[in-house]
């Protein structure tokens, strides 16, 4: 026997539980409120209302009741069909997603780095210039202390009268209010203490390269690479981006999609980012002529300018630096995961008109 699978907050609020509740009550208590309306009635008029009249309270009892807890059950009916119709199709996609995602994080990590068609090329690339960027993170503090002063100014007034009665009681009255306001100083006294520190593995690639192109022998190439923090958040961004699509966290399949963002980014980020600039460090610091040859692949930028994608010194082994297929990668993966859902729905509506 299957499990009920719980609501998401989004299929939960297409209920209608309180309309439910209460139409329910109404239908349910029908007969009973019309018989309890009607001995009343007979009670307090005795005999002068007939069998027949309290018959017939009795029975506009029950209908009124029975009518407004029908107009109350049809919001209440159509909330709760709603909220199942959309939890099974979010369940189903979710599935589906969580199936395809498993198989893209099994994918090569070299998946996400493979050449497009149009991405640009460098060949023989000599070095000019390089730089690295450091990415930074402020940590800060807020201290200090705040005193108030307070004064309350009023007036108050008050009057009363009294009187003999004639039975010798003494009756008296009074009269009063009050007007007043509050003046204050408030001082405040803080200081903000903040830290700045460059994060020594998160370095960025800024580098100019000079190569055979349009503008002849020696052309300039401006080749720029994220940091690896800065990766990992595009990554996650892509992928919290398509999880909106499906609700977020408000719905089964949005949060399947960030639960996987951990295992994504952990599978495709790049490793060789600081490894490639200090690789290009040490060929700047020789001679012009006894620079090893470059060889860049990426995606344009702007005019003689790309981000890299993957590196080769010299014709060694690709370095791996910015994974620009992965989009490509997440898209195929997603548009898997629906299909797949909308496969499971439709085999489940199939049996269910084969058994009805």
């Amino acid at each position: 026997m299957s499990t009920k699978r719980p609501l998401s907050p989004r299929a939960r609020g297409l209920l209608r539980r309180k309309a439910l509740g209460w139409g329910i009550a109404l239908v349910v208590l029908a007969a009973p409120v019309g018989s309890y309306i009607s001995s009343q009635i007979a009670s307090i008029t005795g005999s002068r209302v007939g069998t027949n009249v309290l018959l017939i309270i009795f029975l506009v009892c029950c209908g009124i009741c029975v009518l407004i807890g029908g107009l109350l059950l049809i919001p209440g009916i159509r909330g709760e069909r709603a909220a199942a119709r959309f939890n099974r199709t979010d369940w189903a996609i979710a599935d589906g997603l969580a199936g395809a995602l498993q198989r893209l994080v099994n994918a090569p990590h070299g998946s996400a780095y493979d050449h497009q068609n149009g991405a640009q090329i460098i060949d023989q690339g000599r070095l000019v210039e390089i730089e690295r960027h450091f990415d930074q993170q402020t940590e800060g503090a807020i201290t200090g202390s705040m005193s108030h002063q307070l004064r309350m100014f009023g007036t108050a007034f008050s009057s009363g009268l009294g009187h003999m009665s004639r039975g010798g009681t003494m009756v008296s009255g009074s009269l009063g209010s009050f007007n007043g306001s509050i003046n204050g100083l408030s001082q405040v006294d803080l200081g903000l203490n903040s830290t700045t520190r460059s994060n020594l593995m998160g370095d960025a690639l800024f580098a100019v390269f000079e190569a055979p192109g349009q503008a002849g022998e020696r052309d300039t190439y401006r080749v720029i690479s994220m940091s690896q923090p800065g990766v990992a958040s595009w990554i996650s961004a892509l992928i919290h981006h398509a999880a909106d699509q499906f609700g977020g966290g408000a719905t089964h399949s949005g949060t399947t999609m960030m639960a996987w963002s951990g295992n994504l980014i952990g599978q495709f980020q790049p490793q060789d980012i600081s490894y490639v600039t200090d690789r290009l460090k040490a060929i700047s610091s020789r001679p012009y002529e006894q620079r090893e040859p470059v060889r860049i692949f990426g995606t344009p930028a702007g005019r003689n300018a790309l981000i890299a994608t993957t590196l080769q010194i010299a014709g060694g082994q690709p370095l791996r630096i910015m994974p620009s297929r992965f989009p490509e990668l997440l898209g195929s993966a997603v548009a898997e995961g629906v299909a797949i859902g909308s496969r499971t729905l439709a085999g489940r509506r199939q049996k269910a008109a084969i058994s009805s």
